[in-house]
C-alpha cells in the first residue's frame, strides 16, 4: 500500500494552518482548496454533523472519489450480501486479530456498552495478561471493573478525567484500540454535535429509510481512522501505523453489519434529536442523562451487542438495561448541580494536529517542515 504523501488524521486547526501555508507557497490553488473544504462540510452535513456551525473535519472517502487530502482509508466493503457468521464469532475474531499482533493492547475502556462488549470478548479469550486498560475518571460500570479488571489486568486510571487520557497509550510500541466506531456502525444517525443539522428533531432520521441513507454516508466517508484521536496527545514524533487496531471496523464485523442492514434488522437512533434532552443537562452531569425520553428507544438499539453481553454474563442490567452515556463528556465537563451553569474543564488543544501515512506525528512545531502541496487531493507532487 502506497502511504507516501497521505494523511490518516487531522484536526480543524490543521486545515487553518494549511490554508495559511498555501497563501505563501501556492496561492494559485487556494480557491480550489477552499472549495474542497466546503465540499467536505457538505459531506459531513449529510453524515449528520453540524458542520456549518462548528468545524468538524476528516472526510476519508473509502471509494477514493472525494476528499480534501490524499488519505489512507479503510478498505471499501460493498453494500451487498456477505458470507454469514454469527455476531459472537465476529467479535471474537476481531479481538483475536488484535491479540495476534503479539503486543501489549492499550485498550480504552469507558464502561459503556461498546467497550464492555470488547472487554468481555478479550476476557473470554483469556487475553487478560496482554491488556493494558486505560480509563478516564470513574468507569460507568464499577462492578465490572472489580470483577474483571482489578487484580487481573494492568490498568491506568486518569483520575483528572481530562483529555490527558489521549496521551497514555504508546502507539509506537503497543497496539491501541477502543469502541470509538461502534455507535456509527451500529445505527447512530448523528452525533451529539448534530444540533441544528437538518435531521435534528426530524423523526424520520431514525426510520429505516432515512437511517439507511445516513448510515451509508457515514460508513463511506466518516468511519476511517477515528481511533487516531485516542493518541492525539501522545508525546513523540512517530507512531507505528501497524499498531492502529480498530475493533468494530474489523472486516468480519462490518460484513456482519452489512447483512444486518440488508435484512432490515437495524434499529437506528438519532442522538441529535430533542428527545435526548437539553445539552446543558448532559454537560452538568458530565455525560449522563438517564431520564432523557429517547433512552427508552435506545434500549432497543444495538441488540447484537446486548445479546452478546447477555449470552456470556447472563446479566440483564449490563446488557438489556444499559442506557446511553456520552463518555467523552467526562473529560470535558465538571459535574454540577441541576440549575447551575455548566462548567467546562480546562481543555488544552491536542498536541498532535495530524498523522501522516508513514506514521509521522505533525505538531505546530514541525508543521512547516513539510511540503503540504503534495498531500492535497488530486495534486500529486505538482509544484
Amino acid at each position: 500500500m502506497n502511504i507516501k504523501n497521505k494523511l490518516l488524521f487531522w484536526t480543524p486547526e490543521f486545515n487553518v494552518l494549511v490554508k495559511d501555508w498555501l497563501k505563501s507557497h501556492a496561492p494559485d490553488i487556494l480557491d480550489e482548496f477552499n472549495y474542497s473544504i466546503l465540499l467536505e462540510k457538505e459531506i459531513l452535513y449529510e453524515c449528520g454533523k453540524n458542520s456549518y456551525l462548528s468545524h468538524p473535519t476528516g472526510v476519508q472517502d473509502r471509494k477514493g472519489e472525494h476528499g480534501l487530502y490524499n488519505v489512507s482509508a479503510l478498505k471499501w466493503i460493498p453494500y451487498e450480501e456477505q458470507p454469514k457468521q454469527s455476531f459472537a464469532e465476529c467479535m471474537f475474531e476481531s479481538a483475536q486479530s488484535i491479540a495476534d499482533k503479539g503486543k501489549t493492547i492499550d485498550f480504552f475502556w469507558s464502561g459503556g456498552l461498546d467497550s464492555n462488549a470488547m472487554l468481555i470478548a478479550f476476557n473470554e479469550l483469556g487475553l487478560e495478561k496482554q491488556l493494558h486498560v486505560i480509563m478516564g475518571g470513574e468507569p460507568e460500570e464499577p462492578e465490572l471493573f472489580e470483577k474483571i479488571i482489578k487484580g487481573r489486568m494492568r490498568y491506568t486510571l486518569d483520575e483528572t478525567a481530562t483529555m490527558a487520557i489521549y496521551g497514555i497509550a504508546k502507539p509506537d510500541e503497543n497496539v491501541w484500540t477502543s469502541g470509538v466506531e461502534a455507535d456509527i456502525l451500529l445505527g447512530a444517525t448523528s452525533g451529539g454535535g448534530a444540533r441544528d443539522n437538518k435531521f435534528r428533531g426530524n423523526p424520520l432520521a431514525a426510520t429505516p429509510r432515512i437511517g439507511t441513507v445516513l448510515w451509508k454516508y457515514i460508513r463511506r466517508y466518516n468511519i476511517s481512522n477515528r481511533l487516531y484521536r485516542m493518541v492525539a496527545n501522545f508525546d513523540s514524533d512517530w507512531v507505528d501505523i501497524n499498531n492502529h487496531s480498530s475493533f468494530y471496523t474489523h472486516e468480519s464485523i462490518e460484513k456482519w453489519v452489512i447483512n444486518h442492514m440488508i435484512a432490515g434488522d437495524m434499529v437506528h437512533w438519532d442522538i441529535g434529536h430533542e428527545g435526548w434532552g437539553d445539552r446543558h443537562t448532559w454537560q452538568r452531569n458530565a455525560g449522563y442523562n438517564d431520564l432523557a425520553p429517547s433512552q427508552k428507544r435506545y434500549l432497543k438499539c444495538k441488540m447484537p451487542l446486548r445479546d452478546f453481553i447477555y449470552d456470556i454474563t447472563k446479566d440483564k442490567s449490563l446488557s438489556y438495561q444499559k442506557v446511553k452515556n456520552l463518555s467523552e463528556m467526562r473529560l470535558k465537563w465538571e459535574i454540577v448541580s441541576d440549575g447551575e451553569k455548566p462548567i467546562k474543564k480546562n481543555k488544552l488543544p491536542f498536541r498532535n494536529i495530524a498523522f501522516t501515512g508513514d506514521g509521522n506525528v505533525i505538531t505546530r512545531e514541525n508543521f512547516n517542515d513539510y511540503d503540504w502541496l503534495s498531500y492535497i487531493a488530486n495534486r500529486g507532487n505538482t509544484k
